[in-house]
């Protein structure tokens, strides 16, 4: 659901106290869906950036997928 905004503050010296308790509502019930917006956009991205990160060495991705910035593998070899 997209909400629109208002373009201009209306004068508020000119509301009446209902008109201004209306405009009251209004704008918490954006402030409710924006924020209820912002949450599913905050997940979505931490979804995403969790799915860059994965590669073939913390995943079950082939290594062919790792493109050419894939991590250098490890020595299994111990020092001594």
């Amino acid at each position: 659901m997209i909400m629109r905004f208002m373009e201009a503050l209306p004068d508020l010296d000119r509301l009446s106290v209902a008109e201004k308790d209306d405009l009251i509502r209004a704008l918490y019930a954006q402030v409710g869906f924006l924020t209820a917006q912002v949450a599913l956009l905050s997940a979505k991205v931490a979804e995403l950036e969790g799915r860059l990160s994965l590669n073939s060495q913390n995943s079950s991705k082939p290594p062919s997928s790792d493109g050419l910035g894939r991590p250098k593998p490890k020595s299994q070899r111990q020092k001594g």
